[in-house]
């Protein structure tokens, strides 16, 4: 099982490991690289070849359907690798519906943005791409979205709520770990699998109900969510991950599906608050101190 240490070493490696990627052109304070010249596209990108102030970016910033440069106009597609990270100047962005994608890095260590509307034409939101954006509230992922990164959108401390649409089909390690404001979570009826330490230590969130389109649930998933105080686990999940509830200590009632076939080791360990389980006849192996110090 992974330590948050272990994984925190995994994104600073693809930090340091990130290919930098120099501005082809500016227009109206926007910097952008040409991804193919032939199909007349560009990301949105920052200065030069590395990044060389914070304040590349600053308060609104509205992203254009399509550019204009030297007589050539381009369709902006995406927004790039580390394009505006930690650019803590900026308030609030306007994303066209061209953007397909939101890369690594995107928007990450941006302290005051706090309003962001993804558009229906965005399928994927990378790796850390809002990731300590400690003063975003609130955030709508749409339909089109199929997959939510690893880190993506971990400690965002003060988004409040987060609805994971039918179109997303998995939620990445840590995606939301350390969103301590994040109350309320509602997963779309097309995820699969929630990823390790996916909502980890978001100590505010009072329950949850894991769609039976759900098969497997990741190490520490929930580890440390202490308001945490009633589970409904769906009838698709067949693994409880290592440590997936582990320390949430409010958490009282815990309904397990008939599908589940493993709880894993310390799943449920210091949950002190609960009181009682119902274990299915499905479940043929119970890791090592699921359930110590229950008490």
């Amino acid at each position: 099982m992974k330590t948050i240490k272990q994984l925190l070493i995994t994104v600073a490696v693809l930090l340091c490991s990130t290919v930098a990627t120099a501005h082809d052109f500016t227009v109206d304070g926007i910097y952008y690289h040409i991804t193919n010249a032939t199909a007349k596209t560009v990301e949105v990108t920052y200065k030069g070849s590395s990044h060389s102030s914070s304040n590349e970016y600053i308060g609104v910033v509205t992203i254009p359907l399509s550019v204009t440069y030297s007589g050539t106009t381009y369709s902006v597609t995406s927004i790039g690798n580390e394009a505006f990270y930690g650019c803590d100047g900026l308030t609030s962005i306007t994303i066209p519906n061209s953007v397909t994608s939101i890369e690594d890095f995107a928007f990450s260590y941006c302290y005051r943005l706090t309003s962001v509307t993804i558009p229906n034409s965005v399928t994927s939101i990378g790796s850390y791409a809002f990731g300590m954006c400690i003063s975003l509230t609130s955030i709508t992922i749409p339909n089109s979205v199929t997959s939510i990164e690893d880190f993506a959108f971990s400690y965002c401390y003060s988004l409040t709520s987060v609805t994971i649409p039918n179109s997303v089909t998995s939620i990445g390690s840590s995606a939301f770990f350390g969103c301590s404001d994040l109350t309320s979570v509602t997963i779309g009826n097309s995820v699969t699998s929630i990823g390790s330490y996916a909502f980890g230590r978001c100590t505010s969130l009072t329950s949850i109900t894991i769609p039976n389109s759900v098969t497997s649930i990741g190490d520490e998933a929930f580890s440390g969510c202490s308001d945490l105080t009633s589970v409904t686990i769906g009838n698709s999940v067949t693994s409880i991950g290592d440590g997936a509830f582990f320390d949430c200590t409010g958490l009282t009632n815990v309904t397990i599906g008939n599908s589940v076939t493993s709880i894993g080791d310390g799943a449920f360990s210091d949950c002190t608050g609960l009181t009682s389980i119902t274990i299915p006849n499905s479940v043929t192996s119970i890791g090592d101190e699921a359930f110590s110090f229950c008490i």
